[in-house]
């Protein structure tokens, strides 16, 4: 479906993706075989409420259609072409990213349309896939506007840090079977400025066809945590200074601004409450997890509470205490650990029970078995005290995301009767 001579450019194409700027994209004018673009713009979904829900749950000014197999025969046979290793193969070369995966499901994507006053503030987009948790790499646009003015707005704006109103980056027209392909990363910073239709072509709407691209791997530095779009509002127009008068389409374009920016608070205070409830629910399993847990004792005692510097995979922290009580008489304590190699240097265990103390000492990357010899009555509340001199911290590290400060992991303990 894609032209000849578009896939006899593909050197071309990949110089342009590679060298263009603020981050990697390039435009490429009739894209699509033209029969295959117009039967898609023919049978363009019409604009329904329900496909139009924005992020607070309102009817907004841009509807989605994600469904693209249910469209019609044009958009099942575009889908199936989708999936091709000629379509995938020639994205890959132009973009440089190799095994680039098709997602059936269209998430964010499938066709566009976008009404008079509507816009896009200027965002990054979801970076993970929702359900594969693939890494979201490209975003490929094919607009469907035969008719189109370039005053009425609407153009696609990249843009280098809208943060910092840096604005420089280049705007393109939505013209009829144009394509643009571009990286998504966490600076692919893209929007498209107000459109304003004049009254002879209020009917008119700008249309597209959007897919979006992954890979199951991406490279580390490229690499970000999980998170969902991220908005920049418009801020003040630049021309605003003292003494401009403010005319009647000047006041509805600010009035517009603040709307989509109070919107926006509206939707990350709602955001937060959602995530501060799931957070909540979360400590919640985690703390009653955590009084559930008991440590592997071998030999006659029980337990009435949880151990104390001590997580369900056996890590122990630098401060660890475990409270039991014999049910037999018992000489002693017998202990088997691990202690990590990461450590920067030997482990020192400083223990004590009833007062008694003891020092042990334990190389890195090595296990040890020994034993606390005591004289510990049946039926008497005993408790037993762990402090380590060395520690380590995954995430301190760059070995993961794990901030736990831990010392050594508990292998067995036993009570000798």
């Amino acid at each position: 479906m894609i032209r000849p001579d578009v896939l006899s450019r593909v050197t071309t194409l990949a110089a342009s993706f590679g060298s263009n700027r603020p981050f990697r994209h390039v435009v490429i004018d009739d894209f699509l075989d033209v029969a295959t673009c117009r039967r898609m713009l023919a049978d363009f979904p019409r604009f329904e409420d329900r496909y139009a829900l924005n992020e607070m749950g309102e009817v907004g000014g841009k509807a989605v259609r994600m469904n693209v197999r249910e469209i019609s025969d044009a958009y099942r046979d575009l889908d199936q072409y989708l999936q091709t290793r000629e379509f995938l193969d020639f994205v890959s070369v132009v973009t440089g990213i190799p095994d680039l995966l098709y997602d059936p499901d269209y998430i964010g994507g499938g066709t566009h349309e976008n009404r008079d006053r509507q816009g896009l503030d200027q965002h990054v987009d979801f970076n993970f896939h929702p359900g594969t948790r693939w890494h979201r790499r490209l975003n490929l646009i094919v607009y469907l506007n035969p008719e189109w003015d370039e005053a009425w707005g609407g153009n696609l704006q990249l843009q280098a840090d809208p943060w910092n109103g840096d604005a420089s980056g280049p705007s393109v027209a939505p013209l009829f079977n144009r394509a643009v392909i571009f990286e998504t990363t966490e600076r692919s910073w893209h929007g498209f400025s107000n459109i304003h239709l004049p009254i002879d072509k209020k009917g008119v709407s700008r249309k597209s066809f959007a897919i979006y691209l992954y890979t199951k791997e991406r490279p580390p530095e490229e690499t970000a945590a999980s998170h969902a779009t991220v908005y920049v509002p418009e801020g003040m127009p630049a021309d605003l200074v003292p003494g401009v008068t403010l005319d009647a389409a000047r006041v509805a374009d600010l009035r517009g601004r603040f709307e989509r920016m109070f919107g926006q608070l509206k939707f990350l205070y709602e955001r937060e409450k959602h995530f501060a409830g799931q957070i909540a629910a979360m400590e919640s399993a985690l703390t009653q997890a955590r009084n559930a847990l008991r440590l592997p004792l071998l030999g006659y005692a029980v337990q009435a509470a949880a151990p104390q510097g001590m997580w369900p995979d056996g890590w122990v922290g630098k401060e660890f205490s475990v409270n039991f009580t014999p049910q037999r008489k018992a000489r002693g304590v017998e202990l088997e650990l691990w202690v990590p190699d990461q450590l920067a240097g030997d482990q020192v265990l400083e223990m004590e029970i009833h007062g008694k103390r003891w020092t042990h000492h334990v190389a890195r990357g090595s296990r040890s078995q020994f034993r606390l010899d005591v004289k510990l009555p049946e039926g008497d509340a005993v408790e037993l005290k762990i402090r380590s001199r060395c520690f380590f911290s995954p995430a301190a590290i760059g070995q993961s995301a794990d901030d736990r400060e831990l010392a050594w992991v508990l292998l067995g303990i036993a009570l000798s009767h």
